[in-house]
């Protein structure tokens, strides 16, 4: 992107400063502030307010307290007089919050349009199946939430892992996203909408027991092949030693 284009969209953001729609999600139950600065009220205003929805919530004067005018409940003023908080917010709160100077002159000072999501389930990350030798180690892994689930096959060497087989990442039947990727030698499930998220997090070396340690399953192995070599050399060795008889006879 040129700077020119950069230098021009941030001109006109500027410009539309406070009439620009904010989009924000919030999570179920939570807090919001709704904000608007000193520098965007009209020094002369004698009356502004924060409507919801079209409908006043707050009105805001120079000369009085400000006057919560529904939502009385779950609306707290802030020290700042233009400043309001939104306490508890619930999926009925969802809707278009406007900051507008209504005397002398109307003018719409800031808007935002909130969203309020529930809390995405936790993800779990499950291992279905193990195979290892000496140098690869092959795992199959899915990660799982209430209503989705997304599979895949990983495979590691001495030096590095990637994911060969599975989608990287679905939609689940909630609308949110589900994504399982490989950070440095872990594996993460992560779960999350707009306004919350989830992971669960698997160290591959705990999945995957490479054989250079003294752990029981790699010593096991060590010896069967050693002892698998030796059959091997001896039953060589003795056939070259038999022809090598019957030769001298």
């Amino acid at each position: 992107m040129s700077l020119f284009l950069v230098t021009g969209i941030l001109f006109f953001l500027k410009i539309a400063g406070s009439t620009a729609v904010i989009h924000v999600f919030v999570q179920t139950g939570a807090d919001f502030i709704l904000n608007v600065t000193e520098a965007e009220i009209p020094p002369k205003s004698r009356l502004w307010v924060w409507q919801f929805n079209g409908a006043t919530m707050v009105e805001f004067s120079p000369d009085s307290q400000p006057t919560v005018v529904s939502h009385t409940e779950r609306i707290k003023v802030l020290e700042k007089k233009y400043c309001v908080k939104l306490r508890n917010l619930q999926k009925s709160d969802m809707g278009i919050y406007t900051a507008k100077v209504l005397l002398s002159k109307e003018q719409k000072l800031t808007e935002y349009n909130v969203t309020v999501q529930d809390p995405v389930s936790p993800v779990y990350l499950t291992t279905d199946s193990v195979s290892s030798t000496f140098s690869t180690c092959n795992l199959a892994v899915t990660c799982s939430t209430d209503d989705s689930n997304i599979s895949s096959t990983i495979r590691c060497d001495k030096q590095n892992c990637h994911q060969e087989k599975g989608p990287g990442s679905v939609v689940t039947k909630s609308g949110a996203s589900l994504h399982m990727y490989l950070s440095h030698s872990s594996i993460i499930c992560n779960h999350s909408n707009q306004a919350s998220w989830s992971n669960d997090t698997g160290i591959i070396v705990h999945f995957c027991h490479p054989c250079t340690d003294l752990s029981v399953v790699c010593l096991v192995k060590k010896v069967l092949f050693s002892v698998g070599l030796i059959i091997m050399v001896s039953a060589v060795f003795g056939v070259h030693l038999m022809e090598k008889v019957g030769k001298q006879k």
